[in-house]
């Protein structure tokens, strides 16, 4: 079966999804939603001209490789039937999702490409390179820092010896990148989702050596925070082209950053006063000074955890402001300084995450505060500080910020931040209005506020 329509390829996307809802979610279980599958399938698919021999080495319920075939039933349809005849292939070694993904392929190319989706495990293989494409959304499952999953001594040892990339940091995305650009051929292209880390923090070194020994990197595209369901590390699309011919190589750093860094030096922060780090320092004394329980004499006080958008959620810790026993250490502000602080931070995130300091409360240190700022309004700081704007300009100039294991929001950070101020006009207000509207989650707020805050960065930085 070649002939292609769209009623096949809408049955073939609806066993993907039925699938992929059953399936138990766990480390590196984030099935590829269809209109990102279409995107990296056109972004590295385009400039070819002839069919490939296409791999997805991790390809879950068939995401990516319906992506490849609906984009070229649109783009390529003399390609389909050299793929219905096996020149597209899928490895995974959930023999659930094999059988999935042998379902979806075969309701789209028929039963004969179906047989090229097979249980292997992609980083067992001999790494040869005999792909012309290869698409990819590994699983992102890291074995060291604070979000580490357990792995056992013997895979452990396998991964380090095999793959240089695993002991730059060990994770199996860095495993695969390494694998990945072993399998395609120098004239191939390869594409993948992966987190956005990988294109700039110490530890990927390795890994993005690995992809650029043959190959270069040609396009990188922020993804956001929002790419997947249920994940919040943002996402970065990395195609790669031959590295032989004129083209010239792409930066590690998405067209994104390179805009917000042009905005960042035109537009001012604000004053340095305008955030301190002034919460409760627990030094030894933590067990002393602070209580689960609300007792008599205990006074409220708020943590990070407490901060979420807009929104603060009642203190769940209480604090014995008594003195400190003999021997223990700590630091507790004079109850004013709390009164000082406008809007509260989280300071454990990659991102700044803001609430209106209401009703007043004592907070530990993994609570920023923003006093506020001369000429401001604080409505329109918390719209700013919460914006995706600002998280992708703080991401663009902090890149230690984009640390999964334990990321830190630091005052550094924040007073390094460019704010526009009222030279924007009738959008300072607008801007304001619309983060009013989002504490009380007026439908469509969040939207409008994005759109807000990004035409008065740009206005901000022609002016």
């Amino acid at each position: 079966m070649t002939a292609l329509d769209n009623q096949q390829l809408t049955a073939a996307w609806k066993a993907h999804d039925q699938a992929a809802a059953a399936m138990a979610t766990g480390p590196g279980q984030v099935f590829t939603p269809r209109a990102l599958a279409l995107q990296l399938a056109h972004t590295t698919l385009q400039p070819l001209q002839e069919a490939p021999q296409l791999l997805d080495p991790a390809c879950g319920c068939g995401a990516l490789l319906l992506g490849a075939i609906e984009w070229a039933f649109e783009h390529r349809p003399q390609w389909l039937a050299c793929w219905a005849q096996g020149g597209i292939a899928g490895y995974d070694s959930d023999p659930a999702c094999v059988a999935a993904c042998q379902q979806a392929v075969s309701l789209a190319l028929g039963r004969q490409a179906a047989q090229a989706i097979s249980r292997r495990d992609s980083l067992q293989l001999s790494a040869q390179p005999c792909w012309d494409v290869v698409l990819a959304n590994p699983p992102w499952v890291s074995f060291s820092g604070r979000h580490a999953v357990k792995l056992g001594r013997e895979s452990r040892a396998f991964l380090a010896e095999q793959f240089a990339a695993f002991r730059g940091w060990p994770a199996l995305h860095a495993a695969f990148c390494q694998q990945i650009a072993a399998l395609v051929q120098p004239t191939g292209r390869i594409g993948l989702l992966l987190p956005l880390q990988m294109a700039d923090l110490p530890a990927y070194a390795v890994a993005r050596q690995m992809l650029e020994a043959r190959h270069r990197l040609e396009t990188l595209t922020d993804l956001g925070e929002a790419a997947f369901a249920g994940v919040t590390e943002p996402a970065g699309m990395f195609v790669f082209a031959p590295a032989t011919g004129p083209a010239a190589r792409a930066q590690w750093s998405t067209e994104q950053d390179h805009q917000v860094l042009r905005w960042a030096g035109r537009i001012a922060p604000l004053p340095t006063s305008a955030f301190g780090d002034i919460g409760i320092h627990s030094g030894n004394a933590a067990a002393f000074m602070f209580s689960a329980t609300c007792k008599q004499g205990l006074l409220p006080v708020r943590q990070g955890r407490d901060i979420a958008a807009f929104s603060l959620a009642p203190a769940a810790l209480w604090l014995n402001t008594g003195a400190l026993p003999p021997g223990m250490y700590g630091r507790i502000p004079d109850p004013g300084v709390f009164q000082r602080a406008r809007i509260l931070l989280r300071q454990t995130a990659e991102r700044p995450i803001a609430a209106r300091h209401e009703p007043v409360a004592a907070f530990r240190n993994s609570v920023l505060a923003c006093l506020g700022a001369p000429g401001h309004d604080d409505d329109y700081l918390l719209g700013v500080l919460n914006s995706a704007l600002m998280a992708r300009i703080h991401r663009a100039l902090h890149r230690d910020a984009r640390q999964r294991s334990f990321p830190q929001l630091k005052v550094g950070h924040l007073r390094a931040l460019p704010v526009p101020g009222r030279e924007i006009g009738p959008l300072y207000d607008a801007i304001a209005a619309a983060a009013r509207d989002c504490q009380t989650a007026r439908p469509g707020s969040s939207e409008q506020l994005e759109r807000l805050v990004e035409s008065a960065y740009a206005a901000a930085s022609a002016s």
